[in-house]
């Protein structure tokens, strides 16, 4: 275990351990969301299989973001309107729409002025910002500092190399702004870098993660997640990197002193919510009790048979009901 996940593990026990009312002296969880997303043509290569879509598919999919507003802009050379600020319950079908449909690495260079300044007229009363980039600001004039008093601005830079000057630069932009910064090192985290500021957006301890490796159909792999006294609800997001693949979690059990307590049929009937993508799976889990909560991962399908694919999977745990 490296030192930065230990810390990592230990915020989440401690932000979990905390009383809901010092919980919410430290964070308010955002109502209002602006999806900044780039859409330069680097993204051609760097984001082949279009996973900075999935990634916002997820965010929209979320158990628990329906009642979320959510505007958003693409940019490259310049900046321009994917879809104005709407409840993403009733608008998620046209947002993913619209996301699909407009972010096809067309827009050129990379402007993060234009970015900002879109984003602030187009959504002026966002209490976060999402932004998504594979590369530093390269136009005419120098970056001006479009996040600056804006609202907290979570990062997710593509292709960082840690300590060079982009990563101080998307390091900076979060820090100034009270936002999370998450570096994808390649294509194939976004989606799981997305689900990390999914739950700093709402104000969630950090969640538990576990990469499992699957070769054939019909694999499966039991794991389990504490469940602390006080939590009613878990939120999971299984992601991987290949369309052609397919995941799948079943078999919720709370066991607590080796005896279950609670499960998806009899006994204490937990009840599971799932929506799937191209690439994902988010699912909640409510009416949780202390103890372990147990649960099955299972490849439902695999593109090359026998070859390894990786499945990350999330695990956020809250008081809420």
């Amino acid at each position: 275990m490296t030192p930065t996940w230990k810390l990592w593990t230990l915020t989440a026990a401690i932000l979990l351990a905390l009383p809901a009312s010092a919980a919410a002296q430290r964070c308010v969880p955002a109502t209002n969301i602006e999806a900044i997303v780039d859409d330069s043509g680097s993204m051609s290569f760097n984001d082949a299989n279009d996973l900075r879509i999935r990634a916002m598919e997820l965010f929209i999919d979320t158990p628990g973001n329906e009642r979320r507003t959510l505007g958003a802009v693409e940019f490259g050379s310049d900046a321009s309107p994917l879809f104005a600020p709407g409840v993403i319950g009733g608008n998620s079908d046209a947002m993913k729409a619209s996301l699909n449909a407009s972010l096809i690495e067309d827009n050129g260079g990379t402007d993060y002025n234009d970015a900002f300044t879109a984003a602030g007229a187009q959504n002026p009363n966002a209490a976060a910002r999402i932004f998504l980039t594979d590369g530093a600001h390269t136009d005419e004039p120098a970056y001006a500092d479009g996040h600056r008093g804006g609202p907290p601005t979570h990062v997710i830079g593509l292709g960082v190399i840690e300590g060079s000057e982009f990563d101080l630069l998307l390091q900076r932009i979060a820090n100034e702004t009270g936002g999370l910064y998450r570096r994808a090192t390649d294509a194939t985290a976004l989606q799981a870098a997305m689900f990390d500021i999914n739950t700093a957006i709402a104000c969630q301890a950090p969640p538990v993660r576990f990469t499992n490796a699957f070769s054939r159909v019909g694999q499966t792999v039991t794991r389990t997640v504490r469940i602390p006294t006080g939590v009613r609800s878990a939120t999971f997001a299984l992601t991987w990197a290949n369309a052609g693949d397919a995941f799948t979690i079943r078999s919720f059990r709370v066991i607590r002193r080796g005896d279950v307590v609670a499960r998806g049929a009899k006994v204490r009937k937990l009840r599971v919510t799932r929506r799937t993508g191209a690439t994902f799976m988010t699912v909640r889990v409510k009416r949780l009790v202390k103890g372990k909560l147990r649960f099955k991962l299972r490849a439902t399908r695999l593109a090359a048979p026998g070859a390894t694919v990786d499945l990350t999977t999330q695990v956020s745990r809250t008081r809420r009901r």
